[in-house]
């Protein structure tokens, strides 16, 4: 059974109303689809996935700089 929301929010990500949630107009409803969301939150989930990876190198590397400026 397909659920189906009773509404969508968003968040600007930009500009001077960075931040600020926003309701949608109920007609965006119609044209979201289920298969938008889930390919939506698979995109975010990668998305932090690759995050998670770049602040792993970023640490390590910081960590192999300092260790290298002890030594010398």
């Amino acid at each position: 059974m397909a659920q189906t929301a009773e509404s969508i929010e968003a968040v600007i990500i930009s500009g001077p109303r960075r931040g600020e949630i926003i309701q949608l107009p109920d007609a965006t409803l119609a044209e979201v689809s289920g298969e938008d969301i889930k390919m939506l939150n698979e995109a975010l989930d990668g998305l932090l996935t690759a995050i998670a990876g770049v602040s792993t190198e970023v640490r390590a590397t910081i960590e192999t700089l300092r260790e290298r400026g002890e030594t010398t």
